[in-house]
């Protein structure tokens, strides 16, 4: 079921008549004419039965003109059409391309449709498409964010929200987050379980906080009522007459310490080394006792920490 074909240098070479992959069908279609270009040659071997398995990107390079470029008018439509879509307008493969031929592809279409080379008047429009898909591809971070709302939007669907748009909206702060995170979310299967999960964890950090906040509070009042209800506030220094204590008590204390430095002061003018702290300290306060009256009792303290 063979047949047997002549090649541009004379030589014969035998074809066959099954139906086989797009690849093979292009090996021998090269085998038969190999001056042909590209693009014809796909589109014989499409018309021998090959079954395409081509990526949707895949498809629209070959559509064009050989070389994988079309008019400038029709250049214009296509990356207007895609202009969601970053990796059809500059026509390179999502998962493989680098930064080289991102810059390449940017660098060849701008050549086609820039502006000051076409007069179309969609062409400014349709340059500004191509310039934000380098920029955002050019960049990790920018690309790590794109990605992540290509697969969360349909970016070929009419009416769907630009790249900007999902920004704006805060899908970019998901770029930030790490790396195997960012893939697991993008998972078509993965993405709705780590979801599930990272909301079950923000809602029990929640849980938590509240109650942190509710025990803190409990405690604080229980500890208030005990203290204005029990010893009328002298034990604790916030509520009450311990507030009052405490600031005599702090009062006293800086006059303490202004007769230290003052002695301090007169033993160095006269040459003599300053007075020990803890001695001069402990004869101060038996010089200066606490007045009965700065320190009431608990007994003369009534239910709100406030003597009677």
């Amino acid at each position: 079921r063979g047949g047997v074909a002549r090649r541009a240098d004379g030589r014969l070479v035998r074809l066959s008549s099954r139906r086989r992959s797009g690849r093979a069908l292009v090996f021998w279609v090269d085998a038969v004419d190999p001056r042909v270009p590209s693009a014809s040659r796909r589109a014989r071997a499409g018309a021998m039965g090959a079954s395409s398995s081509k990526e949707p990107w895949e498809e629209d390079i070959e559509s064009a003109s050989p070389g994988g470029m079309l008019s400038p008018e029709d250049e214009i439509k296509r990356v207007l059409r895609f202009q969601n879509n970053y990796y059809k307008v500059l026509k390179v493969d999502p998962r493989t391309c680098t930064a080289a031929q991102i810059k390449k592809a940017y660098y060849k279409i701008a050549r086609v449709i820039h502006p000051d080379k076409c007069r179309d008047p969609r062409a400014t429009e349709a340059m500004g498409v191509v310039t934000s898909a380098h920029s955002t591809l050019s960049n990790t971070t920018l690309r790590t964010a794109y990605d992540m709302y290509a697969s969360q939007v349909e970016v070929d669907a009419q009416g769907a929200d630009s790249f900007s748009e999902w920004e704006s909206k805060g899908g970019a702060q998901m770029a930030h987050l790490p790396p195997w995170l960012v893939k697991g979310l993008a998972n078509p299967i993965l993405g709705p379980i780590i979801q599930f999960f990272m909301v079950i964890f923000l809602l029990l950090l929640l849980v938590g906080l509240c109650a942190l906040f509710l025990v803190y509070f409990v405690i604080h009042m229980v500890f208030w009522v005990l203290c204005c209800c029990g010893c009328g506030g002298h034990c604790w220094p916030r509520y009450g007459e311990g507030a009052r204590i405490h600031a005599k008590r702090q009062e006293r204390f800086m006059r303490m310490l202004r007769d230290y430095e003052a002695e301090a002061a007169m033993a160095q003018a006269k040459g003599e080394p300053p007075p020990d702290p803890n001695l001069f300290f402990a004869n101060w306060n038996i010089a200066h006792p606490e007045e009965p009256d700065d320190i009431p009792t608990a007994a003369s303290a009534n239910q709100y920490g406030s003597v009677s």
